[in-house]
């Protein structure tokens, strides 16, 4: 059973050198909790911590989907990359 939903947005997959073939089709990773979600992460930033960061933005209460938080690229100057 999956605990804790991640769901990767398409800055993403613009800005860093991410595969959207290494996950499901719809761009989705299951994790057993939050702390790893938190620790995949901060995994990935080590590896991509030049051009910006991920960061996790809990889903909005009215969403339906099964997906808790979203993986979003914030770039390392500061400006705000909208995502779909």
């Amino acid at each position: 059973m999956v605990d804790y939903l991640v769901e990767l947005k398409d800055s993403v997959f613009r800005e860093i050198p991410l595969a959207e073939g290494d996950f499901t089709e719809y761009r989705q990773i299951a994790f057993d909790s939050k702390a790893d979600a938190e620790a995949w992460v901060t995994e990935q930033n080590c590896e991509h911590e030049r051009v910006g960061e991920l960061t996790l933005h809990t889903a909005h209460p009215a969403n339906m989907s099964d997906v808790d938080t979203y993986v979003v690229f914030q770039p390392g100057n500061g400006v705000w990359v909208p995502d779909s």
